[in-house]
């Protein structure tokens, strides 16, 4: 207890403090019942134990952490999180805030920790100042690099391969504009939610185009895999 106080719960663990609770009663699991769930994963936690996570006064470890997600049946991002995934800023750090949105995306590995839109969603306007327009190149393109590395750090080679492909960015951003497009923040700004469509219509062409580059190559390698088949001589 006394390691506790001088080492407070961060922003992180008081968020998977508070989804324990709200995610095990609406389960309705006594504190018994998660506690039995755990011992019978092979990584017990006593009833006490549990209490006094919801209480703030005991951190989870990495471990911890695997066996609760499991016998809840959620996601680890569902403990770490908040339920919502929005424009409100939380913390991950004391020192690193994102939205909310943002923070899913990157515990899903599908982006960087980085709060970013394309450069044509926020410069819109004929009269957009030009040194603007070239300082938000430039943050696009460091954008792109941690992205990039991000990727390469964060997925599995079967996976990596598939994210890094112009096809799959490409319906990746679409998605995500969909996805705000769909549920808008309230207040949202018309202009820019404006902008947002037509870089999703973009975004939609460009992925057509793409998937029919696609199928043409997936074609163009089927035939030269017949044709291989065909050329190998038969034995006797």
């Amino acid at each position: 207890m006394a390691d506790e106080k001088k080492n407070p719960l961060g922003p992180t663990g008081e968020r998977v403090r508070k989804n324990l609770k709200r995610i095990r009663e609406a389960k309705r699991l006594t504190f018994v019942e998660l506690a039995q769930l755990l011992s019978d994963t092979g990584r017990p936690i006593p009833v006490l134990g549990l209490r006094r996570i919801e209480r703030g006064e005991r951190r989870v470890d990495a471990d911890d952490l695997a066996a609760l997600s499991v016998v809840l049946n959620v996601g680890m991002p569902a403990l770490l999180l908040p339920p919502e995934a929005g424009e409100e800023q939380i913390e991950l750090t004391k020192e690193c805030s994102v939205s909310s949105r943002t923070a899913w995306h990157w515990a899903t590995g599908r982006r960087t920790a980085v709060d970013w839109e394309p450069v044509s969603a926020r410069l819109t306007g004929p009269d957009t100042d030009p040194a603007a327009t070239t300082e938000a190149y430039e943050r696009e393109q460091e954008y792109n690099r941690l992205q990039a590395e991000y990727v390469t750090q964060t997925l599995p080679p079967e996976l990596r391969r598939a994210a890094g492909s112009q096809v799959v960015r490409i319906a990746q951003q679409l998605s995500e504009l969909v996805e705000d497009l769909a549920s808008p923040e309230p207040g949202v700004d018309r202009a820019a939610q404006a902008a947002r469509v037509r870089m999703a219509r973009r975004r939609y062409e460009s992925l057509g185009i793409e998937l029919e580059e696609l199928q043409e190559a997936l074609a163009a390698r089927s035939e030269g895999g017949d044709q291989t088949a065909k050329d190998e001589p038969k034995g006797d």
